[in-house]
């Protein structure tokens, strides 16, 4: 008697070459979309640092001064913090990133317009605050899309988004100062976000991502937050600090620490998935407190080759510490969870920002020790916090404060069966 055949079992060899052809247009096409968001992140975070090089004259022609450009950018971070809080509520909202990003870019560019158009100082004041609150919810909702998948992935992807804020923030200071004029800045920002936006509008899906139901128990990313409001805030400092030198000095430092940072960012990209992220976290916060500390014995603002040097090496701590805010923003695998990480490392950064320009400002220390001192003491607390709420675990976890529950449960069980055999 012939044996009989296995249901389906030439199925495989006839079925195969489809498969295969279709995983890899899958795959091809998801690739295509990653690439748009990192596209549309550069963008929208150039409009951003376009803006900050006219911030000092938007307020002059509406006739006032050093306090109310204060109280100007002041009202950016504000909103960066009122965008924080909406986030997770926003995307639930809107249903999915794409269409929130849609909507917030597209009042970015009628904030930014509308920027150009008054001379109003309270009105001014009123649409930076906007402003802010709608670019956190578009680079929030495009980052947090685009970091989705395996924990290895999101780690990758992760400070790949890192890499564009950082480059597109850079590119934008350098297309701000070009222009010069207030008018014409504003237009380029707002060319900016419409670029940003067509991009999503034709390179990323239209269908709308599945979000979560609200859960009963939310994790606030209080690792992430403070990690990013350090870093910024010693920027922060160190930009008011250098105030005094030449501007060709200044730019010179700022380029070679930012461009030192995004090297360690994509460093990172390997020691992330090494060290784990606590490991990371407290390491990069070691370096750029040796970092800061040197910066009070080595002439930096003395000798050019001594900041050159001094900006290198703290270009790549800071860039350590900010991936590290990253990858616990970015840890989870539920989208609202990534949302709201990345809106809480955006608004501590630029409260971390504004206050290190107060704080270099208004202490009376000499020299650099108005960037070592208040920096240690941030980074200190910060480095403390991490230590104590990041769980050493390398499987998928919330973005801060421990394992899940059903998580924890799994993982006991395990270790139940491991013992019993």
């Amino acid at each position: 008697m012939t044996p009989e055949m296995p249901p389906g079992h030439g199925e495989p060899v006839v079925r195969a070459p489809r498969a295969w052809l279709g995983r890899r247009l899958l795959d091809r096409a998801a690739q295509e979309v990653r690439i748009a968001v990192v596209v549309a992140v550069l963008l929208a975070a150039g409009s951003t640092g376009a803006v900050i090089p006219i911030t000092r004259l938007l307020v002059e022609q509406t006739g006032h001064g050093r306090i109310a450009t204060g109280f100007f950018m002041a009202a950016h971070v504000l909103g960066g913090v009122v965008g924080a809080g909406l986030g997770r509520r926003a995307l639930r909202r809107a249903g999915s990133p794409r269409r929130l990003a849609v909507l917030a870019l597209i009042a970015s560019i009628a904030v930014t317009l509308a920027l150009a158009g008054l001379v109003s100082l309270e009105l001014r004041i009123a649409l930076r605050f906007v402003d802010g609150a709608c670019h956190l919810l578009a680079i929030t909702a495009l980052v947090a899309a685009a970091t989705a998948g395996e924990p290895h992935q999101r780690v990758r992807r992760a400070v790949i988004m890192g890499v564009a804020i950082v480059l597109g923030v850079a590119g934008g200071l350098a297309i701000g100062g070009a222009l010069g004029r207030p008018e014409t800045a504003l237009i380029a920002a707002a060319a900016l976000s419409g670029a940003a936006l067509a991009t999503v509008l034709a390179r990323v899906a239209a269908e709308p991502s599945p979000v979560p139901q609200h859960r009963a128990s939310q994790r606030r990313p209080i690792a992430p937050g403070l990690l990013a409001f350090c870093e910024r805030f010693s920027f922060g400092s160190i930009t008011a600090a250098m105030s005094g030198l030449p501007p060709a000095r200044i730019g010179l430092v700022l380029g070679v620490f930012m461009t030192a940072s995004v090297l360690a960012l994509a460093a990172a990209w390997h020691y992330g998935l090494t060290w784990g992220p606590r490991k990371l976290a407290v390491r990069s916060a070691l370096g750029f407190t040796l970092a800061l500390a040197s910066c009070a014995a080595v002439d930096v603002l003395g000798s050019r080759s001594a900041a050159v040097t001094w900006a290198i090496a703290a270009g790549i701590a800071a860039g350590a510490l900010y991936a590290s805010a990253l990858v616990l923003a970015t840890r989870s695998a539920e989208i609202e969870d990534r949302a709201s990480g990345m809106a809480t490392v955006h608004a501590a950064g630029s409260a971390g920002h504004a206050l290190g320009l107060l704080s270099a400002s208004t202490l009376a220390l000499p020299g650099m020790l108005v960037v070592a001192v208040p920096g240690i003491a941030v980074i200190a607390v910060a480095a403390i916090g991490v230590w104590l709420t990041v769980p050493e675990a390398t499987a998928d976890c919330p973005v801060i404060g421990g394992l899940e529950p059903g998580a924890s449960n799994s993982a006991a069980i395990a270790a139940q069966r491991s013992s019993g055999r």
